[in-house]
């Protein structure tokens, strides 16, 4: 209990000194909580605990297991699956309940984990540590392809979920009105006692385009590991977050980079599809970085929520997806294509075949159909037993939709929705629930969820508005 509280009071990013000294007290048993991890965690003789120091140190605070998780609560809001009346009477948490049918939520309350506001900023304080902790290292010891190494893993975490907060927090972008819209509060030390204030969407953008271009510059081209970045990671990423900004030269210029790497499209005609669950993240040559959403929220467990039939019905016979993604039976129609095997939250991290859609869509966008064409075609060799006619007029459309079926529970689609629909894409999501329908319209300010209550209440933010 002592350690769940040390976690949520991180979160609440109120940093005056009373809180500091209420953090010195409870945040120890967090320290001790990584002892398996890492020499600093140990308690020295004195009674003290040593502070992070050594390369291993920062390392170990980087494969805290939370910093794989995503922020869920865009997931929850996409209405790609749905849930039975009767599974939806059972959900325990009110805060599942209320972002299912988006219904304002203030409290955001814990369900069954760390929501993602939690989660995030945990992990943004991770990366803070690291980052400083790298820095003080590097002037006493020097640089070295390691130092970098980890310093731009952290560049990258944090990254990674201000770009997550921002697609479920903030409004989507549109690139003239960025000054005047409301960002996050952008947390880039280590410092308690630094005042909270919400920063523009210009500047949340500005610092998440600039952490992944350093990540770029010092991760090295591979890694021994997946679970361990390499610069393609960041590239993806830069990728997602220029098409999120509609800066589609620069989307399309990284996604390149990604295709021309060692990751490579995996084939489904090769995929044995009379596994419960066909796909595993090891051994994956698709996966650039392994991300997955907490399981907080009982909704979007694939083992409970059943998928949309309309989407299920816009594969065409001949998409080896219709079978490799989806099991229909007696119960309904439930998602076996999860990357993560099917065990514990859905894989929602970059994969190649999203690099060849982002390149798709930019090159159709900018005027290079040829090349939009070329790389679609491509990508649906590796999907489909015949290729369709793809036709210019009609080539977005086409590149939007294998989009959408290709990333499905991949908490892509509510990002996607908000960008777009500052487009003019007039996409309205809908649910019924026990006969009564439920709708969040085309730029709908509940698409921006409210703040924790507890975090307005602490810091003083200004709390989106209704």
């Amino acid at each position: 209990m002592v350690l769940w509280r040390a976690l949520q009071f991180l979160t609440l990013i109120d940093l005056n000194m009373k809180n500091t000294i209420y953090l010195i007290l409870l945040f120890a048993p967090l320290f001790l909580g990584y002892s398996s991890c890492s020499s600093f965690l140990d308690v020295k003789s004195d009674g003290k605990l040593a502070v992070p120091a050594t390369l291993d140190d920062f390392r170990a605070l980087l494969n805290s297991v939370d910093n794989r998780l995503a922020v869920p609560e865009g997931e929850v809001m996409s209405a790609d699956q749905y849930l039975p009346d009767d599974e939806y009477d059972a959900l325990f948490c009110q805060t599942d309940r209320d972002l299912y049918r988006w219904e304002d939520s203030p409290m955001i309350q814990e369900c069954d984990g760390s929501g993602g506001w939690t989660l995030a900023y945990k992990s943004i304080y991770r990366a803070n540590v690291v980052i400083k902790g790298v820095e003080e290292f590097e002037k006493i010891n020097g640089a070295s392809p390691l130092s970098a190494d980890v310093k731009g893993q952290g560049y990258l975490n944090r990254a990674i979920n201000l770009f997550e907060l921002a697609q479920v927090w903030c409004e989507g972008v549109d690139p003239i009105q960025m000054e005047s819209k409301l960002g996050l509060p952008l947390k880039v030390t280590d410092d308690f006692n630094e005042k909270t204030v919400r920063s523009s969407l210009r500047a949340t953008f500005e610092l998440i385009i600039d952490d992944l271009q350093k990540a770029a510059a010092l991760l090295p081209d591979k890694q021994k590991s997946i679970y361990w970045a390499s610069k393609v990671a960041a590239w993806a990423y830069l990728a997602k977050v220029y098409l999120y900004m509609h800066n589609y030269e620069q989307a399309k210029l990284y996604a390149h980079k990604c295709i021309n790497s060692d990751f490579k499209l995996l084939d489904y005609h090769n995929v044995d599809g009379g596994k419960a669950y066909p796909f595993i993240v090891n051994g994956n040559p698709e996966i650039i970085y392994p991300r997955f959403l907490t399981t907080a929220y009982y909704s979007i467990s694939i083992k409970v929520s059943r998928m949309d039939s309309i989407l299920y019905q816009s594969y065409d016979e001949g998409d080896l997806r219709k079978s490799l993604f989806f099991n229909k039976n007696d119960n309904g129609l439930f998602f076996r294509g999860d990357y993560g095997g099917g065990g514990g939250g859905s894989f929602c991290g970059p994969t190649i075949a999203e690099m060849y859609l982002i390149h798709a869509e930019c090159a159709a966008r900018t005027g290079g159909l040829g090349d939009a064409r070329h790389t679609l075609q491509t990508f649906l060799g590796r999907r489909l037993n015949k290729m369709p006619n793809l036709v210019d007029d009609r080539l977005l459309d086409q590149i939007l939709q294998e989009r959408r079926k290709e990333l499905v529970r991949r908490a892509v689609r509510f990002g996607d929705v908000k960008r777009l629909n500052t487009l003019g894409a007039g996409i309205t999501l809908k649910r019924i629930i026990r006969g009564k329908e439920f709708l969040l319209p085309p730029n709908d300010s509940r698409a921006n969820i409210l703040i924790p209550q507890i975090v307005i209440e602490r810091s003083g933010i200004i709390q989106n508005p209704r």
